[in-house]
């Protein structure tokens, strides 16, 4: 199969160590996924390899990126090297290789444990390969600093904010065709019409004045205000509405890094 970089990875279901079987997009949830390969917890290069991930995932999650892990251990045995590492995120259990073999990433020289080829793929919000490594040797794996670099070109291609003063101070909010690719995105603004971000909108298309959603941070709603579609592009235009609480009270689900 090709996974080469701007092909679409397949959106493969797979039992996490708890037994339930989750998709990518349903671990992604439509944002940049960061998707390790891994012979499995024996490998003492790829125990170095997730512990540098680890080191990672912190800063990752917090910035609106996601980590999966698949290998072809059992959950019961990933559900032990998982919280032996300390990690915070899935592993994916592919014990009779049908995914290994359906996207041809076994290792054909390991003919004891037919695990998998040590990839690492950084993929976009719509699953789309951004980059790819193969670790076959250790130095073939992505540094730290890669793993950065490639979210960060994936964040300024699919959020215009990168650059927010550029786009404030041109009207605001950026064009419906601008950053990530989908037919229709919604935005979210602040009170002036000033975009803090972006993402694909699934569903059926809301009307203005149709609340969409809460925030985590301050539990106000999320109201459409406008609905702007610019050729096969749909912007909706989203501002939060109903009394702020006190800022000196801190809403966001954050701890210090370990």
């Amino acid at each position: 199969m090709n996974l080469a970089p701007g092909k679409t990875f397949p959106d493969i279901s797979l039992p996490e160590h708890t037994g339930r079987v989750l998709s990518l997009s349903r671990i992604a949830l439509r944002q940049p996924l960061v998707l390790y390969f891994v012979r499995g917890w024996w490998c003492p290069k790829e125990q170095v390899r997730l512990a540098n991930l680890v080191s990672l995932q912190e800063e990752i999650q917090r910035e609106y990126g996601r980590i999966a892990v698949v290998t072809v251990d059992e959950p019961y045995v990933n559900g032990a090297f998982r919280a032996g590492l300390g990690a915070a995120f899935p592993f994916l259990s592919d014990e009779d290789r049908h995914v290994a073999e359906e996207l041809d990433l076994l290792e054909l020289t390991d003919e004891l444990h037919r695990p998998y080829l040590p990839y690492t793929f950084v993929l976009d919000s719509n699953l789309v390969v951004h980059n790819v490594w193969c670790g076959f040797w250790y130095w073939g794996n992505p540094t730290p600093d890669e793993l950065r670099l490639a979210l960060r070109d994936i964040t300024r291609a699919e959020q215009p904010t990168f650059d927010p003063q550029s786009v404030w101070e041109s009207g605001g909010a950026a064009p419906p065709d601008a950053g990530i690719e989908a037919g229709v995105v919604w935005i979210r603004e602040n009170s002036k019409g000033q975009e803090l971000w972006r993402g694909v909108h699934e569903g059926d298309m809301p009307e203005v004045g149709e609340e969409v959603g809460r925030s985590p941070v301050d539990g106000r709603s999320w109201i459409v205000t406008e609905v702007e579609k610019d050729g096969d592009r749909t912007a909706i235009h989203l501002r939060k509405q109903g009394e702020t609480h006190d800022p000196r009270l801190v809403g966001h689900h954050m701890t210090a890094p370990r």
